[in-house]
């Protein structure tokens, strides 16, 4: 039963990151197709309107997703079908109540939240069309938490990518009717394309759920709860959760928009500090985020698998998953920073055509291996209950950022968020470190973790960027080839990992079994 549950985890993070890089990939010809149509200026008045829906998907989703997720597994575990069907039904009725209230109150104060929050008009028209979409939204993640809930991620990941082809397909069809009226029809045109997404990949995924209901009738349990009951079940863990999150993500938010008004301090127009955020937040940040695919992949299904080993009193399975998810957390973070590192200059050359932002990838390499392990650190405290830790610990690394942007920028420039990017990123993960350890037990493994991996990391740098700045460089320009080089340096780590046994032969076997 273990085996199976095992393989369960690791067929469903497969799927998710196969899906995950084939939309990774489409997004960045996507980002890369906008850019040359709209600019680094333009790209960062798009990038504007994300703090808006960040704080409306938080209210509407955040928590309701973690309670779903997490009440659906505890009832699967019973085999309860009619109980799950109830939780999804009384969640999805509350998030499109919250999802409708927040698009009216969007819709009506768009021009004040423009003018007055934002500090840039272009974003109005966005903003309206935004205020459409919330309740496709809200209603979507709500119906793929229950997925998530049941381990059955092909609904969620190929959701994934229809919302990617769309939002493509429709910018690519509109771009010549909005491109020359202005970056303020530009940026919408991008937002027309995010709102059809979402509203083809709710209908698709709630299609998908009524299919899969509908092959599985039989009540296997009697005893079922009150919607009254569900709803105070959901509203247990949702309600805490989504305060914390609507609290990180205003704090968030507030750091997004003061960074463009801070770099005029620094001497910017009010032009140029636009393009350097869009620069930073849509050209590089997506960049280095790239592998988190993987990360990001165990981490959606660690949340329903600690839950239920928790809930069972299941220590050693928490411990064991605990460890292997923080060891392969740390084992991409570490190759990652490396390939950035040596290869970040010609990726913002060949993909942006902006050199500096092979400057930012560069300083940027160095927030891998936190910000990847601390995804997965966030999923393993959530599935134990210790949501208010995470929200403690996240909560003080945005603190510390938001510092670094009020009084660092407008003297050290972009330079300035930087730092406080790296020094947040650092203490958000030791503190959520600290706090596994402590609470699983787990032993960290210095030489298998670190050690190794970073000797065979700066071992494969040193080798692949040797021939490529020496004789391939000079040869070719491809973006193709510079791809290529960035594979043959991870499998050359992969090679010396597996001949350290920092990657035990065993772990093969069961991927290799849940392919």
């Amino acid at each position: 039963m273990k085996r199976n549950k095992k393989d369960s985890i690791i067929k469903g993070a497969i799927i998710l990151t196969i899906a995950g890089l084939i939309t990774k990939v489409i997004g960045f010809l996507y980002r890369i197709y906008m850019s040359n149509l709209i600019g680094s200026e333009g790209m960062g008045i798009f990038q504007l309107i994300f703090p808006v829906f960040m704080i409306c998907y938080t209210i509407c989703c955040s928590g309701l997703f973690t309670a779903i997720s997490k009440l659906v597994a505890a009832q699967r575990a019973s085999n309860n079908t009619k109980n799950m069907s109830r939780i999804i039904n009384t969640a999805t009725f509350i998030t499109l109540v919250l999802s409708l209230i927040l698009s009216i109150i969007i819709y009506v104060f768009s021009e004040f939240i423009s003018y007055n929050l934002l500090k840039e008009p272009r974003t109005l028209l966005s903003l309206k069309i935004l205020a459409f979409t919330v309740p496709f939204t809200a209603i979507g993640s709500s119906v793929k938490a229950y997925f998530y809930g049941l381990k059955k991620t092909f609904i969620p990941a190929s959701s994934q990518l229809i919302e990617q082809i769309i939002r493509v397909a429709a910018v690519y069809l509109l771009a010549s009717t909005f491109i020359p009226k202005g970056l303020e029809f530009a940026c919408a045109m991008a937002v027309i394309g995010m709102a059809l997404g979402e509203i083809i990949t709710c209908f698709y995924v709630i299609i998908s759920y009524r299919v899969s209901i509908g092959k599985n009738t039989e009540e296997r349990c009697s005893n079922y709860n009150s919607y009254r009951k569900i709803a105070n079940n959901i509203a247990t863990i949702a309600i805490p959760l989504t305060a914390n999150r609507v609290l990180i993500t205003i704090l968030s938010s507030v750091e997004t928009i003061l960074i463009p008004s801070r770099l005029q301090l620094f001497g910017m127009t009010h032009s140029n500090a636009l393009s350097l955020y869009g620069m930073l937040t849509a050209m590089a940040i997506p960049l280095v985020m790239f592998p988190s695919v993987f990360t990001n992949s165990l981490s959606l299904l660690l949340l329903p698998a600690v839950s239920e080993a928790s809930a069972a009193k299941n220590k050693n399975t928490i411990k064991h998953t605990t460890s292997k998810t923080l060891q392969y957390s740390l084992l991409i973070g570490i190759i990652s920073t490396c390939i950035f590192i040596v290869f970040g200059k010609p990726m913002g050359t060949r993909i942006y055509n902006e050199p500096f932002v092979g400057n930012l990838l560069v300083i940027l390499a160095w927030l891998c291996p936190f910000i990847y392990l601390n995804t997965t650190l966030a999923s393993i405290l959530n599935g134990l209950d210790y949501e208010l830790i995470t929200f403690r610990n996240n909560t003080i690394g945005l603190g510390i950022r938001i510092v670094f942007t009020i009084f660092v920028i407008p003297i050290a420039g972009l330079k300035g968020y930087l730092w406080g990017l790296l020094v947040s990123s650092l203490i958000i993960t030791l503190l959520n470190l600290i706090k596994i350890v402590k609470v699983t037990t787990v032993k960290f493994d210095i030489s298998k973790w670190l050690l190794k991996p970073i000797f065979a990391a700066v071992i494969s740098s040193i080798l692949i960027s040797y021939i490529y700045y020496n004789y391939i460089q000079y040869l070719t320009g491809s973006l193709l080839i510079l791809f290529a080089n960035c594979i043959i340096l991870a499998l050359i780590y992969i090679i010396i990992l597996i001949y350290f046994k920092c990657i035990p032969r065993k772990d093969l076997g069961n991927v290799k079994r849940s392919i």
